[in-house]
């Protein structure tokens, strides 16, 4: 199994305990695990925490989210974007998209592990 880190959006992180508290709710929702590290990318707005991930996402247990993914036209739009979207996640896609706001907004079912 092979291991990166990534930083993902946060919200605001004030310092380094408001990070010790906000990394690792962050990295769980992610399926990875807080590195300590972050770093202030919009004064008082956003912070960005790194989390370490692994390759490939395993485990006994799976469940499926809906993802934002952006305006999907058709399935062959899909078929390229959804793998994608998924993956960004660390996850799978199952196949399934949906349009929640047309011309504007779809979701890609994803299938996660661990």
């Amino acid at each position: 199994m092979a291991n990166y880190n990534v930083n993902i959006p946060a919200g605001p992180i004030w310092n380094n305990d408001d990070a010790k508290t906000k990394g690792p709710i962050v990295a769980a929702a992610h399926l990875g695990t807080f590195t300590g590290q972050w770093n202030t990318v919009v004064e008082s707005a956003m912070s960005v925490v790194e989390v370490t991930l692994n390759v490939p996402q395993d485990g006994p247990n799976s469940v499926t989210l809906d993802v934002l993914a952006g305006p999907i036209w058709n399935n062959d739009d899909a078929q390229v974007k959804c793998p994608v979207v998924c993956a960004s996640y660390g996850g799978t896609w199952n196949g399934q998209w949906n349009t929640v706001v047309e011309g504007k907004m779809s979701v890609c079912g994803c299938v996660f592990k661990f």
